[in-house]
């Protein structure tokens, strides 16, 4: 246990800091296998480079997403912003993939690998003393390598905190436990008495 463990007083800044999602991850296996060159072929816009890349990219301007589409017949959405848009975006590329020929797998469980959000804070951040005050506990820190604080929340999750007060949760599965990172860093911040005054 370290200091953190009883409040050392308020700051300021809003203790639940609003994020904003910037992009959802999920995964699906949509048959037991596919012909990438035939689809890159036949479905429009697919990209497919086999030296570049080993699987087919198939890009959607509406949803907006990108479909990255294996020959093992996994499919790996990114890109999606609202975890209300992976329905639509999951339909369109099963759609494109039907229309191409392939033999969907019935009734395919897509399911969210990573959610990545960001937000504020509301004040600025001494990242050393935070640092400090956490004793390197979950905690990497070395300004000469990354500017930012990177915070491993016990419950799930990464936090990239940074100076200004930005947080970015990564490593996530859903908006609300990204949430709670956010906020378990916010509290972290609060008891180690982090907060820069202007």
């Amino acid at each position: 246990m370290n200091s953190l463990t009883a409040p050392i007083g308020h700051a300021d800044p809003a203790p639940h800091p609003s994020l904003t999602v910037r992009n959802i991850v999920a995964s699906v296996r949509v048959a037991d296998v596919l012909d990438l060159d035939h689809l890159a072929r036949v479905i429009p816009g697919a990209d497919y480079n086999m030296q570049r890349f080993p699987g087919l990219v198939y890009r959607r301007t509406s949803p907006k997403f990108a479909g990255l589409v294996f020959a093992s017949g996994k499919v790996v959405l990114i890109g999606v912003r609202h975890p209300d848009a992976i329905p639509p975006a999951l339909a369109a590329l099963l759609e494109a993939l039907q229309t191409a020929g392939v033999d969907l797998a019935p009734d395919p469980r897509l399911r969210i690998v990573n959610l990545v959000a960001s937000g504020s804070l509301g004040a600025e951040v001494s990242l050393l003393k935070l640092a400090v005050a956490l004793d390197l506990e979950n905690v990497e820190y070395e300004p000469e390598v990354f500017p930012g604080l990177v915070f491993r929340s016990e419950g799930g999750g990464v936090a990239l905190v940074f100076r200004s007060g930005a947080v970015i949760v990564a490593g996530t599965l859903s908006i609300h436990q990204a949430q709670a990172v956010s906020d378990e860093v916010w509290h972290l911040v609060d008891r180690a008495g982090a907060w820069m005054r202007t």
